[in-house]
């Protein structure tokens, strides 16, 4: 399949009408869809508290298409109903698209409005607050994010399913980090680090409260070299965690929800790591079994990497994906058993793999045209969104993507905060299928702010 590029937009958020995206762009692989020749300039803000700091003053300015100044959608957003006309093949007055299928996702939904649109943004008002990490969506909606923020230590919040500030909570020691949450039965599980002066950094794991009250925490220091927890996931109220530990090692455990350790397991890379801050590796959890992903690291072949445990953690199989240079940051389950793999090709090449079984590669794709894929998340039709980093006219964009299950790119966003490098770290979806992004924006030459989004799916 042929790379679609992504389309520039000037500092205004200018598009052809046919796209009808605001300072972001998107390309649609059916290019069929219609839309009226109009254009939008509003922009939308969360909702603000002003006795509370967290939420005073919240802001967005990246224009957003919905127009939603509250965090509620206008008639006839994306997300909404469809119309009983909807959709038939026409666009009709209320409609901005019409492809005559009912398919979310390929560049007009089912609603009759564009893929891709932004519904809500939060950034903070507070300059320098750092980034979002990781993202997890709870059962009632809400969205559970983990990063850095203004404060020292690891940073974990709550939104709102849109985007308005519940709470927000620090953890641990100056230059901390969340670099993971994850959500499950009142509880939150929150993976980093904690910086000590003696190897740099720790590997940081915890448990908080509904409301962010810490109930415990574990740190795992090898004494030799930095450790980092990267990805998290929930297994029956357990936590399974994953990161890089001793200087060479591929390191996973088990936690029960009182924080013992069920089991622990590790694999030798095979030569020293050298990531700083590293995105990677990833994890999945399928029916019968814990996988990791990364890279063999060898300075020769490099080949990215999959291991794989039992839920109880005997070792299951190991293997080097076939003709592949470069490392793994994330890794998703797909419906059927197949994995997801957020991928850098050859160290630089935004890449997103298909593999079936332990080491097919079913499907493999460039098409989301960046330099780095960082997250990755299946939505329930089993559509695979990625994001990740591409370059922009000044520094790097955030690229997110959205493929159908056999490969196709049904449509690539770029977006720009217009000033430098912005950069995209997390991906998860939300009920509707909505896609929850995050990361950060560059606002001024010293400053990375905090940056989450949700789009329509």
């Amino acid at each position: 399949m042929p790379s679609l590029p992504f389309i520039a937009t000037d500092r205004r958020g200018r598009v052809p009408s046919a796209l009808l995206l605001c300072h972001t762009c998107i390309v649609a692989c059916t290019p069929t869809h219609e839309a009226p020749s109009t254009e939008s300039t509003s922009s939308s803000t969360t909702g603000a508290d002003s006795t509370n700091p967290f939420t005073s003053g919240a802001e967005s300015t990246i224009p957003t298409t919905s127009g939603s100044t509250t965090g509620d959608l206008e008639t006839g957003a994306a997300g909404t109903t469809p119309a009983a006309s909807c959709p038939d093949g026409h666009v009709d007055d209320d409609e901005l698209c019409d492809d005559g299928n009912a398919i979310n996702g390929d560049g007009c939904n089912n609603d009759c409005q564009p893929s891709a649109t932004q519904l809500w943004e939060y950034r903070p008002e507070e300059r320098g607050t750092g980034h979002i990490d990781g993202i997890s969506v709870d059962v009632d909606g809400s969205i559970v994010v983990g990063g850095r923020g203004s404060g020292v230590g690891a940073w974990v919040a709550r939104f709102s399913a849109e985007l308005v500030p519940q709470w927000q909570q620090n953890y641990g020691s100056t230059f901390g980090l969340a670099r993971d949450v994850a959500v499950g039965e009142d509880r939150i599980y929150a993976v980093g680090s904690q910086y000590t002066d003696v190897d740099d950094h720790d590997l940081w794991v915890a448990r908080l409260g509904a409301d962010g009250t810490l109930e415990w925490e574990d740190t795992v220091s090898s004494g030799v070299a930095p450790d980092w927890a990267t990805q998290a996931a929930v297994l029956d109220g357990d936590l399974v965690v994953t990161g890089l530990t001793d200087a060479d090692k591929l390191w996973t455990r088990r936690y029960g929800a009182d924080g013992s350790i069920k089991w622990t397991a590790t694999e030798v890379l095979g030569t020293t790591y050298k990531n700083i801050y590293p995105q990677g590796p990833g994890l999945a959890i399928t029916s019968d079994a814990v996988i990791v992903g990364y890279t063999g690291n060898d300075t020769i072949v490099a080949p990215e990497l999959l291991v794989a445990y039992t839920l109880d953690g005997a070792p299951a199989w190991t293997t080097a994906l076939p003709n592949t240079y470069g490392y793994i940051n994330a890794v998703a389950a797909v419906p059927g058993g197949d994995l997801a793999l957020a991928s850098v090709d050859n160290f630089s090449a935004l890449t997103v793999r298909r593999v079936s079984g332990t080491n097919t590669i079913a499907w493999s794709s460039a098409g989301c045209v960046g330099d780095s894929a960082r997250d990755i998340a299946v939505d329930s039709q089993g559509d695979i969104v990625v994001i990740g980093n591409g370059p922009g006219d000044k520094g790097t964009n955030i690229r997110l993507c959205k493929f159908a299950a056999d490969g196709t790119l049904r449509w690539g966003k770029d977006i720009d905060g217009g000033l430098g490098s912005d950069f995209g770290y997390a991906v998860a979806i939300a009920p509707l299928d909505r896609i929850v992004a995050g990361g950060a924006v560059l606002t001024s030459p010293d400053n990375l702010d905090a940056w989450l989004a949700v789009f329509s799916p």
